[in-house]
């Protein structure tokens, strides 16, 4: 008895650990419609790529057939570079020790890959990293504000929250008052949405703050 409380204690530290607990995989989806930047230039296939080809291609659970489909990655233009086969090949052997995909040999010949849950975890890291907010060219003298109570329980989904807010350039105002010159609607809601917090976070277009010099002087507006 004692053993199997150990590992319900164990199993409920796993999940409070993982920020991802929440999220809306089909709203996390969408992120991968969009073209992903290669940084730099490789050689050799990067396995943020490999992830992002097979999370473009569908949700969590979607099954690729190729023929040879662990070699066939291996042709996909990555921005203006294609890598030979036995490259990629390797990469998806990396993949599935790590268990980020699962291959399986079909009598036809061909191979199925199957992005995993943990996978796709991965891939939405790599791709929420570069998450950023379009600057216009002119600002519209009104400030977008963002404002959340996430319960304490889930403060590591806030803490997940509050950082991606800042990557995109948001300046703290209070501990959980955000505040932007340029339009982020998308990008906020796209967010509260994916983390499950839609009713604690909301978002507030300000046409007027008292003595926000300090502001303007903070992102450049002059």
């Amino acid at each position: 008895m004692n053993n199997m409380k150990k590992l319900i204690r164990s199993y409920k530290r796993k999940r409070a650990r993982n920020p991802y607990a929440k999220i809306n995989w089909e709203k996390a989806a969408v992120l991968f419609d969009k073209p992903f930047v290669v940084e730099g230039e490789s050689n050799f296939p990067q396995v943020k790529q490999i992830l992002q080809v097979l999370a473009a291609a569908g949700a969590v659970g979607l099954v690729f057939a190729f023929p040879g489909a662990a070699l066939a990655l291996g042709m996909i233009a990555f921005g203006k570079k294609s890598y030979p086969r036995w490259q990629s090949s390797q990469i998806i052997g990396q993949l599935e020790r790590q268990k980020y995909v699962e291959t399986k040999e079909n009598k036809d010949g061909t191979t199925t890959v199957k992005i995993t849950k943990k996978g796709m975890v991965k891939a939405l890291t790599y791709r929420l990293d570069t998450l950023m907010i379009t600057k216009p060219k002119r600002w519209d003298k009104k400030w977008r504000v963002v404002i959340f109570d996430i319960p304490i329980k889930y403060n590591r989904v806030r803490d997940i929250f509050r950082s991606r807010l800042v990557q995109m350039g948001m300046y703290q105002l209070q501990e959980s008052v955000y505040i932007y010159p340029y339009s982020c609607f998308s990008e906020i809601e796209f967010l509260r949405e994916l983390y499950g917090v839609p009713f604690t976070a909301r978002y507030l277009l300000v046409e007027h703050i008292e003595n926000d010099d300090f502001l303007k002087y903070h992102f450049e507006l002059g």
